[in-house]
């Protein structure tokens, strides 16, 4: 009798177990969900534009300052996770970015709005960094299923806000908008609560090892990871010339990025002369894009025959043509056409970009490489769409702010070409067949690897 209760109770804790994993994969899902909806502030641009009558160059900020604060503050808000614990934490980021989102509804000041807007990417910038560390730090053996969710999630808030967004401005106005959004934001407290804390999720993995003793891979990770600890910030990165010219690379690129979240909705809509609506959903085919560019492109990543950071780069430089062909084209569908094309290749940074460090710098130097680049992509993300809406403001032709898009991106590619030469030449030198599995089986799982070891700090 005692043997099958045994039985029967072990039974039940690997279904509470299952299901507690399925749960909290679904919270995570939504909670990247809400922060997908941050990069579709574009459409609320245009009615800013209306309202406070302060130029598309001003104006821009409005739309670029919660991501681009996110990404400058990726770093502290993992170091604050670490310190504190995640539930607590997240509970009060998303208090912040929710109340400083709703607040903004009641916004008559242009710099009121600005504040408010600061204010909400500082929280964002715990909820879109640390969750994804969490996730992969609890359920070690669900990465990828973990990694799928997330990349669905962020990419389906980009696709349906805009609808949702589109409907509230059309019944509620603007600042019934923000209020109705900044609603759904709280949601993201509640989501918290589902999460344990740190120090419970490292109890938990630590009697998951002592019942199940890592593979050599799963050692060799902790091996690197105890090596991160006592080399953290890695300032000798500086001092390589390629890596400097990747932090430009990241900083001019996102100068891009930032100008077609931003402004694809205002200068679709004049350029292409469709109307207010039609230009909101352009965002959404840039989302559904995305989300099927990552796919494919990642698979892609795991032919043998394939290099990451070659494919990377061909993609960043193909984006370049839809956006500077964008003045010349007319009407809806060439307005859905070119951001789906913008989309696909924007993967490149949605998904490629977390694989460059890995093999350009190692993964001894993984954690830092991308938190730098991170850190400069958010700089560059907070002055691309100002710089394209100032150009707009002196020219009066949203065509140049385009064109200066297209030169961004461009440059950017330019910046890194010594690099690429030199990566393949170094590639074809030092190739063999060892050498070329190790590096496959590194891009296959650097991602994970990426986010997981940002809980170091």
């Amino acid at each position: 009798m005692s043997g099958n209760r045994s039985g029967d109770a072990m039974i039940e804790d690997e279904k509470s177990n299952r299901l507690e994993t399925v749960i909290i994969i679904l919270a995570g899902f939504a909670a990247e969900f809400i922060v997908g909806g941050c990069f579709v502030d574009g459409i609320l641009v245009a009615e800013w534009m209306d309202y406070f009558h302060q130029g598309s160059s001003m104006t821009a900020w409005l739309g670029t300052v919660i991501v681009g604060i996110s990404f400058c503050g990726a770093l502290f808000g993992n170091l604050a996770v670490k310190r504190f614990g995640f539930r607590k934490v997240f509970f009060i980021a998303s208090v912040i970015n929710a109340t400083a989102i709703t607040m903004t509804s009641f916004a008559y000041s242009f710099y009121v709005a600005i504040a408010l807007r600061v204010l909400a990417g500082c929280g964002l910038a715990v909820l879109m960094n640390a969750v994804g560390p969490y996730l992969l730090c609890r359920f070690p053996n669900h990465s990828a299923v973990v990694q799928a969710f997330r990349g669905m999630g962020g990419s389906g808030g980009t696709f349906v806000f805009p609808f949702i967004i589109n409907s509230c401005l059309n019944e509620y106005g603007w600042r019934g908008c923000c209020l109705i959004i900044g609603g759904i934001s709280f949601q993201q407290c509640a989501l918290g609560l589902v999460f344990r804390n740190w120090s419970k999720d490292d109890k938990h993995q630590n009697q998951h090892r002592n019942q199940h003793p890592p593979d050599e891979h799963q050692e060799s990770l902790l091996g690197q990871r105890k090596d991160a600890k006592h080399n953290l910030y890695q300032l000798e990165l500086f001092k390589r010339k390629m890596f400097v010219a990747f932090l430009v690379h990241s900083f001019v690129l996102c100068l891009s990025v930032s100008t077609i979240y931003v402004h694809i909705v205002s200068g679709s809509k004049i350029l292409l002369e469709i109307s207010k609506e039609q230009s909101r959903f352009t965002l959404s085919a840039i989302a559904i894009a995305l989300l099927v560019g990552r796919v494919v492109f990642s698979i892609m990543t795991k032919h043998p025959r394939i290099d990451t950071f070659t494919l990377y780069m061909i993609l960043n430089a193909l984006l370049a043509i839809p956006v500077g062909v964008l003045p010349f084209l007319k009407g809806y569908t060439a307005a859905l056409v070119a951001s789906a094309s913008n989309g696909i290749f924007l993967s490149a940074f949605g998904s490629l970009y977390v694989l460059v460090p890995l093999q350009l710098f190692g993964s001894e130097c993984l954690y830092m490489s991308y938190s730098y680049s991170t850190f400069f992509s958010g700089i560059g993300y907070l002055l691309g769409a100002p710089a394209a809406g100032w150009i707009y403001d002196a020219t009066g032709n949203y065509a140049y702010s385009f064109y200066f898009c297209a030169g961004m991106q461009i440059l950017s590619v330019v910046i890194m070409i010594p690099g690429l030469i030199k990566h393949l030449t170094k590639k074809s030198e030092t190739k063999t067949d060892d050498d070329e599995n190790r590096v496959k089986k590194l891009t296959v799982e650097s991602a994970n690897y990426i986010i997981s070891v940002q809980s170091l700090t």
